[in-house]
C-alpha cells in the first residue's frame, strides 16, 4: 500500500489532479476498497501508476526544453 501512496504522491508532483489519480485507481479496482484487494489486483493497481508516472515523465522532459 505504501508503493502506491508513493506513486500517488509522485503522480501529483507530476500534475495530476487528485480525481485524476482517484479515477485511474478506481479504473482498476472497480471502486473496490484497497484494502479488500487480493495481492495481484493491488500490482495491478501498481502497475499502472507506475505506467502512468515513466508516461509523466517523458512528457515533463519532452516539453519543458
Amino acid at each position: 500500500m505504501s508503493s502506491i501512496q508513493a506513486l500517488s504522491n509522485k503522480l501529483a508532483v507530476l500534475g495530476y489532479t487528485g480525481y485524476e489519480i482517484a479515477e485511474l485507481i478506481r479504473s482498476v479496482t472497480h471502486g473496490r476498497k484497497l484494502q479488500t484487494l487480493s495481492a495481484a489486483k493491488l500490482r495491478r493497481v501498481t502497475d499502472v501508476l507506475e505506467q502512468h508516472v515513466r508516461l509523466g515523465t517523458e512528457f515533463v522532459a519532452t516539453y519543458s526544453k
